[in-house]
């Protein structure tokens, strides 16, 4: 498990871990809705994804959409941890990135709508893998590669509604 802690605004914790454990607010009703992570891979490099050949991913910034109907807080500490079997897309990648930031939107799900926003607002974003956390909808992606910083991060989330998570600690 990671030593992590997560701050979601606005929310009071029903538990709280000691610091010498896994430090996590967890989360009542609440741990549910779609998420957005903020991905920066620090070089050029060569990831095979699930049964996808070994693919190029340039040196940037990444913003993977996805969404938890349940478990919001345990999915989050699971794609900050780097030890864990891969199963999603975004495992791959996140063995070789790191996440930079966390946002959330409680109760939504429309994880496809989220994802189109996204490329509405950020015309100039690029896909780099056709599919990638998208395999079960008709969304071309979930991930998208910012091969420029053209504006604020900050703008985008307020645009799509969603609120930034804190993280402390390190990803283990």
């Amino acid at each position: 498990m990671s030593n992590l802690l997560l701050c979601y605004p606005n929310l009071q914790p029903n538990f709280f871990k000691s610091p010498e454990s896994t430090r996590i607010h967890r989360l009542k009703k609440q741990d549910k809705g779609t998420y957005l992570l903020v991905i920066e891979v620090r070089e050029n490099q060569k990831i095979s994804v699930g049964k996808h050949s070994a693919k190029n991913f340039s040196k940037g910034i990444y913003l993977y959409v996805g969404r938890a109907k349940g478990g919001l807080q345990r999915r989050i500490e699971r794609h900050l941890s780097k030890k864990k079997k891969n199963f999603w897309h975004i495992d791959y990648l996140l063995q070789k990135a790191e996440v930079q930031e966390v946002w959330i939107r409680r109760d939504f799900f429309d994880e496809c709508q989220t994802a189109l926003e996204v490329r509405s607002l950020l015309k100039y974003s690029l896909i780099p893998l056709k599919k990638f956390g998208a395999s079960d909808c008709n969304c071309p992606s979930h991930l998208f590669y910012l091969p420029e910083s053209k504006g604020s991060l900050k703008s985008l989330r307020e645009k799509i509604s969603f609120e930034k998570v804190e993280i402390y600690g390190n990803q283990a």
